[in-house]
């Protein structure tokens, strides 16, 4: 099963796309390259070097790829040339560091890379050169042998050789700067670095990145949040203190906004880049944080999630390593279940009792796989449809970053325990579990982590909620990929025990609105619609509840009612389905986003073009932000920033001096 995106749109406007034709001479393609060693021991800043982009390969194995966070990819991941590899190794002669990207946020002189080995194997990089002129530059070396680097702009006779780099066995690398600008759009510089000549049996040539800029580029911030940390609890009443940490290589920050969601909480001018937001609704929430520089170009943080909750529940967490052999009848007596005994989409669970461990929910958009080798044995004697098994090492796993499971189980005011046996490879996990009702404080644990094995845990919840009909979710996700290529996490078995027996399956409920492609605005209508069903009877009614506020009721399917007059604002939405046995359960919390008022409509006036200068006006409205975006192309589209200002009501001008294409389009943004 595939989740569904569980969040409300913003109104974030396009208001007007403008398109300029300059009257220019035609600019001969160019391409020139060089070659300069680079010194032992040198620290080679990413982020200053790669304003419009930046790749590093190999920094925990041979399919690492980290790139520049907050800019549209441009340079292009390898193709290996012939079979001899690529492998990893961390010894080169001089270091890489970083503080802007993705995956890994931050690095500091790793001198780590990839190879390949033998006469004429290597790597190929194809960089669409579009018209304006950039250099990239890119960062190899050798070991043993004598690299030879070509680079050709297809449709032109245009090239660059060079065979500078010699090591007779390890040594200094050094980079290639090429300059390069096409004559026409769609052409390619082709870029390959082999092995020319061997003095080793395993000569190898050696690369480790490479990094993007153009003349006059401006280098966008850095910025992330340093607190609160990723999966901090805060009780409903605290006051929550939101700290950003923001840097700019080549001018200064202009300020860091503050969001929830898409609704902005406030904003800082000056370091130490924080805020402070009170009264946060009960609820999981997402927050980010957004750094503009002096120059306008605007970077959005990576996303911190943080659970406020209120009080009456209990929740619990430990992780453990499994036992060898887990006899789930036994351990479950409540009710258990087991994942890919026979294929991916096998779903053993205990016979003769209401379902309460649910199926997953697949989050991420890739594909499950089965799993044969894990650490500890699971048997069963009571199930279906496999009535039993064992010992078996099944389970299922799913590749990807942020991608994993959702699994259920039923909460009330009695005690229980949940048993979730998980695992990973090259990934770390990060597991969280939470009650619908916010009523205690979630569990969060991100201790399992590999870069190449596959260790296995057990983590035990212990539960309970603050009224009936409630639901414990778990979710385990890879956080982070060592292995970019097969790193996974892994789910196989969950053990239920405690709690009363229930006499009938739970029903089952989900709110299904399609808020994706919603804008709302104060005072909103909002229409919530849920689906229920009941395996073992029928559905009395569905109930709507904002947090703890009880919003409406249907009795009849399609489960839908009218939320009035919405207030601008973050809300959790639950829908809590009861059968006609008198069975309940709670819906997964939805969020939902409420904007303030509805931007007016940007009006462009005196637009005027000059040579390479093309200018416009607009007029403003007061505490309104204006984001302006050009692009040389709406297939394939690159919008990029020109300016971003805060209206005060006047008409604002707007002018862009640096026009070297034929054509430029324009928009304007405004929240």
């Amino acid at each position: 099963m595939t989740e569904q995106t569980r969040t409300l749109g913003f109104n974030f406007l396009v208001l007007f796309v403008c398109a300029v034709f300059v009257a220019s001479p035609v600019r001969a393609a160019t391409l020139i390259g060089k070659f300069t060693p680079i010194p032992t021991g040198t620290d080679v800043n990413l982020t200053v070097e790669g304003p419009l982009d930046w790749v590093h390969w190999g920094l925990y194995t041979d399919s690492s790829i980290d790139r520049k966070a907050g800019v549209t990819p441009q340079i292009p991941d390898f193709t290996p040339i012939k079979v001899n590899g690529p492998f990893q190794y961390a010894d080169n002669y001089n270091g890489y560091s970083w503080s802007e990207g993705f995956p890994t946020r931050s690095a500091a002189n790793t001198p780590t890379g990839v190879w390949m080995y033998g006469k004429a194997n290597g790597f190929e990089l194809r960089f669409p050169a579009g018209t304006t002129p950039k250099t990239l530059k890119l960062y190899v070396g050798t070991f043993g042998a004598v690299g030879r680097f070509t680079a050709s702009l297809s449709g032109t006779t245009l090239s660059y050789s060079d065979s500078s780099i010699t090591n007779e066995k390890n040594g200094p690398g050094g980079v290639y700067t090429l300059d390069v600008a096409a004559d026409a759009p769609g052409q390619v510089l082709d870029i390959k670095y082999v092995v020319d000549q061997i003095f080793d049996s395993t000569g190898n040539v050696t690369l480790q990145a490479a990094a993007l800029s153009a003349p006059g580029a401006n280098n966008p911030p850095a910025v992330w949040i340093s607190e609160p940390a990723d999966g901090a609890n805060f009780s409903a009443n605290d006051t929550i203190s939101i700290t950003a940490n923001a840097a700019d290589t080549d001018g200064t920050i202009a300020k860091v906004e503050f969001f929830h969601g898409n609704a902005k909480l406030g904003e800082s001018t000056n370091s130490p880049y924080n805020m402070t937001w009170s009264n946060a609704p009960a609820g999981n929430h997402l927050l980010t944080v957004r750094a503009s520089d002096d120059r306008g170009a605007t970077v959005t943080s990576a996303e911190v999630g943080i659970f406020v909750h209120g009080t009456g529940g209990v929740l619990s967490g430990s992780v453990g390593f499994p036992v060898a052999s887990v006899d789930l009848t036994a351990e479950g007596s409540t009710d258990w279940a087991h994942w890919g005994l026979a294929s991916p989409s096998m779903f053993d669970h205990k016979a003769g009792v209401p379902l309460q461990i649910g199926n997953f929910t697949t989050l991420g958009t890739n594909i499950t796989q089965g799993l044969q080798d894990y650490v500890a044995e699971f048997s069963w004697s009571d199930g279906t449809p496999t009535a039993g098994a064992g010992p078996t090492t099944t389970g299922v796993s799913i590749h990807g970053s942020n991608n994993g499971f959702r699994i259920t189980a039923p909460a009330d005011t009695t005690g229980r325990r949940l048993k979730v046996y998980v695992g990973l490879y090259g990934a770390e996990g990060r597991f969280r579990a939470y009650l619908s009702d916010n009523s205690a404080p979630a569990y969060t644990d991100t201790s399992l982590s590999s870069i190449y094995g596959n260790p296995a845990a057990v983590y035990i919840l212990d539960y309970k909620a603050a009224s009936s009909g409630q639901t414990l979710i778990v979710e385990y996700t890879a956080s982070t990929l060592f292995d970019a290529d097969y790193g996974y996490v892994a789910l196989e078995a969950a053990t239920l025990s405690g709690g009363s027996l229930p006499t009938q399956t739970p029903p089952s409920v989900a709110v299904i609105s399609a808020f994706t492609s919603a804008n709302y605005t104060a005072p909103a209508d909002i229409t919530i619609t849920a689906t229920a069903s009941d395996t073992d009877g029928s559905i009395a009614k569905v109930e709507f509840f904002q947090g703890g506020t009880r919003l409406g009721e249907a009795i009849n399917a399609p489960y839908s009612m009218v939320w009035s007059n919405v207030a601008a604002g973050s809300y959790w939405i639950t829908a809590k389905a009861t059968s006609a046995g008198g069975a309940v359960a709670t819906s997964i919390p939805v969020n939902v986003t409420v904007s303030s008022t509805t931007a007016a409509q940007v009006t462009r006036l005196s637009p005027f073009a000059s040579g390479n200068r093309f200018s416009f006006s607009f007029p403003t409205e007061s505490g309104r932000t204006y984001l302006v975006e050009h692009t040389i192309s709406l297939s394939p589209v690159y919008w990029q920033t020109l300016t971003n200002v805060v209206g005060d009501g006047s008409v604002i001008s707007v002018t862009d001096t640096n026009q070297t294409e034929a054509q430029q389009f324009y928009r304007v943004k405004v929240r």
